[in-house]
């Protein structure tokens, strides 16, 4: 952790040196955004009432910060921090996030701290970035992500977002190179440490990850393949493919992963992935550009194919001001056999632009 601050410090100056020497104005820019989510997440499962099944969580109410901005047409940064997670009538994982901090196998309060360096076509980042893996949900920030509580404690589980983002620490350490290919086509390569090692780099696990973005016309697509350290040498590997096409004011999507969750070890820490896959169709309605309503569900399967659960949600946004989104949801989990529904609040509030 020491050769990484150093090297980040190092990092930072080559930066300011850069920006330094760039004519003023040169595609040099600076942003930061306040991003509080409030919301209240009430859930309930018929039958059931005195076991912890139903009651009233706070869902992702949450306050984030986003720094981010460029020194010069060729460098840029990305500065993300998770000041509160409030799921809970308590504050155990808000200090979760600051006891973590110098782990990997869990999140903490610091998810992107990225530098990258644009060269023609060629895009490097060096930093704490998210795993080049997953699907189109992997695409927002964690504060913009719907998800629904249901369940005890015991067996708390999330609605409308995927086991595998609920559970698997996605924000990682490490390097990647990307190559724009045309406007439409973007392949990436990373090397970064891995979310079922404890420590970044001192617990020698690493992941390995290529990536291929797609975007043409109504038509968009994400294609990945990860080899993710896992303790005792071996390798966990995360497929995804994902597809999006647009049809007027609908947009209908369709993730796959080759992992139903993340499995855990006796002390409760990540070390694998669960063999068998997670389908999640969407269908998207935007009538207006300051309404959306989606669709969104989750299957999950053995590796045969064989039904294990599902769960399916109704996602609604307003934005009535560039500022502000009201929030609201509902969903329904088979396994579980509980209803949850969101109510709730998102503010981006920019308190500095240069």
């Amino acid at each position: 952790m020491k050769k990484l601050l150093l090297s980040l410090a190092a990092l930072s100056l080559s930066c300011f040196l850069a920006y330094s020497q760039e004519a003023e104005g040169a595609g040099s820019y600076a942003e930061l955004k306040l991003i509080p989510r409030i919301e209240l997440n009430p859930f309930f499962t018929p039958g059931n009432t005195d076991d912890g099944s139903s009651g009233l969580t706070f869902g992702n109410s949450s306050f984030y910060t986003l720094f981010e901005g460029a020194f010069s047409e060729h460098v840029s940064f990305t500065l993300s921090n998770h000041w509160l997670a409030l799921p809970h009538f308590n504050y155990s994982e808000t200090v979760n996030l600051y006891t973590n901090t110098l782990h990997s196998n869990c999140n903490n309060w610091l998810d992107f701290l990225k530098f990258d360096f644009t060269f023609g076509n060629w895009v490097f980042t060096v930093g704490k970035d998210c795993l080049a893996t997953g699907g189109f949900e992997y695409d927002d920030w964690d504060v913009d992500v719907d998800y629904l509580l249901a369940g005890s404690l015991d067996e708390e589980k999330a609605l409308i977002c995927s086991n595998l983002w609920y559970n698997l620490p996605c924000y990682q350490w490490g390097i990647k190179a990307g190559y724009n290919i045309g406007e439409s086509d973007f392949i990436a390569l990373q090397a970064s440490t891995s979310p079922f090692g404890e420590r970044p780099f001192a617990s020698g696990l690493y992941a390995f990850s290529a990536k291929w973005d797609s975007s043409h016309g109504p038509w968009s697509s994400m294609i990945s393949l990860s080899a993710i350290g896992a303790p005792e040498g071996r390798y966990s590997w995360l497929a995804a493919v994902s597809q999006r096409v647009e049809i007027s004011d609908f947009t209908l999507g369709l993730d796959w992963y080759n992992t139903a969750d993340v499995d855990y070890d006796d002390d409760d820490a990540p070390c694998g992935l669960v063999q068998g896959h997670t389908f999640r169709p969407s269908i998207t309605y935007a009538p207006l550009d300051c309404l959306d309503l989606r669709l969104q569900g989750n299957i999950y399967t053995l590796p045969d194919l064989k039904y294990t659960g599902m769960n399916l949600g109704l996602v609604c946004h307003y934005k009535p001001f560039e500022w502000l989104c009201v929030n609201g949801a509902a969903g329904w989990d088979h396994e579980l056999g509980a209803v949850s529904a969101m109510a709730g609040v998102k503010f981006n509030l920019t308190v500095l632009s240069l």
